[in-house]
């Protein structure tokens, strides 16, 4: 038993919370840049009611709303130049996890000189400073303001990495519930099962301690719990509060613990492909898994009495009833990898995945990589 856990962010969860926004902002300065996608917070009205919000206590605010599902590094650079030029005195990510993650990274190189993969690749250390990060998901599933994991897709080489610096850690997170009820269903779906890989993963992971856990497993269990009655009812409210919790709560096993191979053979397949993170996560959990479970069957016979079923030997049986009732049983190909990519991917991962790797519980080579990219193809 030989642990630590820090993790400092200022968690303000519950329905009506986005009211503090400006309250809240206003304790780092007089000029903040908003962090977000082109399209879904300004149709639904939430980035008007931020800048308002923000103008009430005399905060002027600039939006660079050029991250894509899965950020990138020139998005990160060109939103840094703008928060530099403005002089801003914070960066606010609005978003879903692509919106939190770029607001992280951006606030980084707000304050440092040369390329965000610069850092990424350890080929520039830190100067300690970066711009206060205040995070306002609208998906619950990334965890992303819980962490402070920044993964970003390099415009040069399609490689998805990420940038771990403590420093980029939200200064304050702002979960509201009543923010995630504009998600189209099938966006829904995808961000719900990235939580619940947050937090299974986190319970398997070489490095989970006995405070992750307790996040790790609760997550499980508010998934289990209230998934079929989310996707049944999506005006159930205490539906919405509890999955809003398991994704933070994910949030919290991912900062301490790590995810494991399925992020890690997961991410190669977004970073070429562009493909929706929760889509190419359920594509490839099984096939991940499967030889996992004979190295600590203790731990997913856990799993497997939250989700549902007996023992670990039907833990795989539950995950897919959880893919059944998502909707979400493509393969690779249904997704748009091609049968040519499977050898860059596997090398690939082995690569650029190599931390989640090594949190795995067990160790792969390129070809049982490869292997299962097959499987799941």
């Amino acid at each position: 038993m030989n642990f630590t856990f820090n993790n400092p962010v200022n968690i303000l969860f519950g329905s009506g919370k986005i009211n503090l926004v400006g309250e809240e902002c206003k304790k780092f300065g007089k000029n903040a840049l908003i962090v977000t996608g082109a399209n879904s917070t300004k149709k639904s009205g939430l980035l008007q009611k931020v800048q308002d919000l923000l103008a009430k206590e005399n905060i002027t605010s600039f939006v660079a709303d050029n991250i894509p599902q899965n950020p990138t590094t020139d998005a990160v650079m060109l939103a840094a130049k703008l928060a530099r030029e403005n002089n801003c005195d914070m960066v606010i990510g609005l978003g879903g996890g692509s919106s939190l993650d770029a607001a992280k990274a951006i606030a980084f190189m707000a304050k440092h000189e040369g390329h965000v993969s610069e850092y990424i690749l350890a080929k520039r250390t830190t100067n300690g400073t970066c711009l206060p990060v205040i995070a306002v998901p609208t998906t619950c599933g990334t965890g992303s303001e819980a962490d402070c994991f920044a993964v970003l897709n390099d415009t040069a080489t399609n490689d998805k990495r990420t940038l771990r610096q403590m420093i980029t850690l939200p200064q304050v997170s702002i979960v509201d519930p009543d923010l995630m009820r504009s998600m189209p269903e099938s966006v829904l779906r995808s961000v719900m099962f990235d939580a619940f890989c947050h937090n299974l993963e986190g319970y398997i992971s070489r490095h989970a301690s006995p405070v992750s856990e307790m996040f790790s497993l609760k997550g499980v269990e508010l998934f289990a719990e209230n998934m079929p009655k989310l996707l049944n009812d999506l005006n159930d409210k205490a539906a919405w509060d509890a999955i809003c919790l398991a994704s933070t709560f994910g949030g919290f096993s991912l900062q301490s613990a790590g995810c494991i191979a399925v992020h890690g053979i997961e991410h190669p397949v977004s970073g070429l492909r562009n493909v929706i993170h929760g889509k190419g996560l359920a594509a490839v959990i099984i096939p991940v898994l499967e030889q996992t479970i004979a190295c600590c069957p203790k731990r997913f016979a856990v799993l497997s009495k939250i989700l549902g079923g007996n023992n670990e030997n039907d833990f795989l049986d539950q995950v897919e009833k959880i893919r059944n009732m998502l909707g979400l049983n493509d393969r690779l190909q249904d997704l748009g990898v091609l049968e040519h990519d499977l050898p860059w991917l596997a090398k690939n991962a082995l690569e650029v995945s190599k931390t989640l790797l090594s949190n795995h519980p067990l160790s792969y080579t390129e070809q049982e990589i490869l292997a299962m990219y097959k499987k799941a193809f």
